[in-house]
């Protein structure tokens, strides 16, 4: 396994979280927050979540926002950098 970048974009990273069925809400979230939900039955909004700051597609994640992302939505960081 590689060594996990430093900064990823939001683009990037939502596209990989879309292969472990995490869908992004709109509408929830204070301001320039995203809420991201890993729903636990297919077609709601209930299962493990987090929010993340977003001030656009184009938006640089710091790593340490991307493990806390990882952890509260149960994604085992092994598989999300492969």
């Amino acid at each position: 396994m590689t060594a996990p970048p430093g900064e990823m974009k939001y683009r990037e990273f939502l596209k990989r979280l879309k292969n472990f069925g995490v869908v992004e809400i709109s509408g929830r979230g204070k301001g320039s927050e995203k809420y991201l939900v890993r729903p636990s039955v297919p077609g709601t909004a209930k299962g493990p979540s987090c929010t993340v700051r977003c001030h656009g597609r184009g938006d640089s994640l710091k790593p340490g926002a991307i493990r806390a992302c990882l952890r509260r939505l149960r994604i085992e960081p092994k598989d999300f950098w492969k």
